[in-house]
């Protein structure tokens, strides 16, 4: 064995030291595929990106964490593109309250959009109600139809997680302008609790709730491989709940984590989230979007 250290020019208690380290990183690539495993359980569709990001792993860079992940199997491949289930009612009731607006605080503006999601050959559908300030999930249902009694549902469990009983206009509830949010009963309990109304004049004013839809089917839903309406009915809490203790970036922290964080701010101390327009010509059509004043 001397012979073959002094053939490559190195010491025998380098040999072992560098035979130490190789087996404490080979541990530590143990641990991250763990941490790996276990993160794909709560959240089946966060990218590995996303995945350093919000565990801030020590002793591996993010660059290594993504090549050992793809190295390992851990590869997200997107999910097919989610078909559209507004069906619009021309109404000009309720007009878009959205444009240019501030917002300051928790439940000043909610927004509501469903989703389809297919087992077999049926269809349920996903109604999902989010702070946008705070981007927690409020409310949610699920069922085998559009109508308006699952939306309801829905509302029903915001009103009662927020626990006021008059917002005394001072919180805007924003859609589409499906069927089932011009319903008299939706209507008619947004009115109940003093809350706004404001409905889209296109469907890409409500891109901010598009996009937690397709998180919530792409992300979670649709890779836990659902067999049936029980398991759906059981795995929409828990995609919600992973969701709202899962680390957004304009935040910086977690939904629940940041309604705790503004509870405890003066008014004039809370970030200030504006939804503002962005004129799209080549589409005549006026897409809105939202970010925290820096």
């Amino acid at each position: 064995m001397n012979a073959i250290y002094a053939e490559f020019g190195i010491s025998k208690q380098g040999h072992w030291q560098a035979l130490e380290r190789e087996d404490a990183w080979t541990a530590k690539e143990l641990c991250y595929v763990g941490l790996m495993k276990e993160v794909r359980q709560m959240h089946p569709g966060m990218g590995l990106r996303k995945m350093y990001e919000q565990f801030q792993p020590e002793g591996i860079g993010r660059d290594a964490f993504v090549a050992l992940g793809l190295r390992e199997g851990f590869r997200l491949y997107a999910a097919s593109n989610p078909q559209r289930t507004t069906k619009s009612v021309k109404s000009a009731r309720y007009r878009n309250l959205l444009q240019d607006k501030k917002f300051t605080n928790v439940n000043q503006l909610w927004v509501s959009d469903l989703f389809y999601f297919p087992l077999w050959e049926r269809h349920y559908y996903v109604v999902l109600i989010m702070d946008v300030y705070s981007r927690r999930i409020i409310g949610y249902s699920v069922a085998d139809s559009m109508r308006a009694e699952h939306n309801v549902k829905a509302l029903s469990m915001a009103l009662n997680l927020r626990g006021i009983d008059s917002y005394q206009h001072q919180l805007i509830h924003h859609s589409d302008r499906g069927s089932q949010y011009i319903s008299d009963d939706y209507t008619n309990l947004l009115n109940d609790y003093n809350i706004q109304i404001s409905m889209c004049t296109d469907v890409l004013e409500n891109a901010h709730c598009e996009r937690v839809n397709g998180t919530i089917k792409n992300e979670y839903l649709a890779r836990w491989h659902i067999e049936n309406f029980e398991q759906l009915q059981w795995r929409l809490p828990i995609a919600v709940n992973n969701y709202n203790d899962r680390r957004h970036d304009s935040l910086g922290m977690t939904p629940n984590e940041f309604e705790t964080y503004v509870n405890e701010l003066l008014p004039d101390q809370r970030p200030v989230m504006t939804v503002f327009t962005v004129n799209k010509s080549f589409e005549n059509s006026t897409q809105l979007a939202l970010n925290f004043d820096s």
